[in-house]
């Protein structure tokens, strides 16, 4: 499924770079919420606009590009994980441009076409969402917490998770975007996905697991029920990512 990109936020330094990001964008048909001239208002920006797409020159005053692109990809701190576009001057090496690219980020020349500009944007499109390596284990060990068993609605409860810890707006669109956007990934139609999470969950609330399922989730369960629904589940453990993170 294709990551939705309609709204960014951008920055750069120079007229020449804002006006390159403002038709590139404005070709890629994504909207712009804001435009910044440094690290600080992006940060603000990034906060209260939340978009898909973060467009930000290498160079900038008081946080370059760089940093802001390891912060939007790898920091739960943010309500939404944006795709992250950073505009580069080739002459200049980039010292972590190997963990941007592993976290997801799309390097692009500032010389490059308008046309090399919305191909970068459909390339973002086309690519998922990114983890780090500690957000997955942690995801690991709260569903071993809980006593969630090997199956593959383990695999589908894991990343519904991750993603909803990196796009807080995916808790409130569970069944149109999340659940389809993890069968795409398994093979699985919304129905399946949701029953193979369900039954999982079925069979964790059977394990011996009551005092960590307890810790986790007190009161917040119907005590009538049981045992926590999907999105419930996938609710509050995408929490504890982002309050751990």
């Amino acid at each position: 499924m294709s990551r939705l990109i309609r709204t960014a936020v951008a920055a750069a330094a120079s007229q020449a770079s804002r006006l390159q990001i403002v038709r590139g964008l404005a070709d890629a048909g994504v909207s712009l919420d804001c435009m910044c001239e440094d690290g600080s208002s992006v940060l603000r920006a990034l906060n209260d606009f939340r978009p898909d797409l973060l467009a930000v020159d290498m160079f900038l005053p008081g946080m370059d590009g760089q940093s802001l692109a390891k912060h939007a990809l790898c920091s739960l701190s943010l309500p939404v994980r944006p795709a992250v576009l950073i505009l580069r001057d080739e002459h200049y090496p980039i010292p972590d441009g190997n963990l941007l690219e592993s976290c997801g980020a799309v390097l692009l020349g500032q010389a490059s076409s308008p046309e090399a500009f919305v191909s970068t944007v459909n390339q973002l499109r086309r690519n998922e969402i990114r983890f780090t390596d500690q957000e997955a284990q942690r995801t690991e060990m709260l569903l071993d917490a809980l006593g969630v068993p090997a199956h593959p609605g383990r695999e589908c409860l894991k990343r519904a998770v991750l993603l909803c810890a990196a796009d807080q707006r995916l808790r409130h669109r569970m069944g149109m975007q999340l659940y389809p956007r993890i069968g795409e990934a398994f093979g699985m139609n919304t129905r399946q996905v949701e029953r193979a999470m369900r039954h999982v969950i079925g069979l964790a609330w059977q394990s011996d697991k009551f005092d960590n399922q307890y810790r986790i989730f007190a009161d917040t369960v119907d005590a009538g029920r049981g045992q926590p629904t999907c999105s419930e589940m996938i609710s509050r453990l995408a929490d504890i990512l982002r309050l751990e993170g």
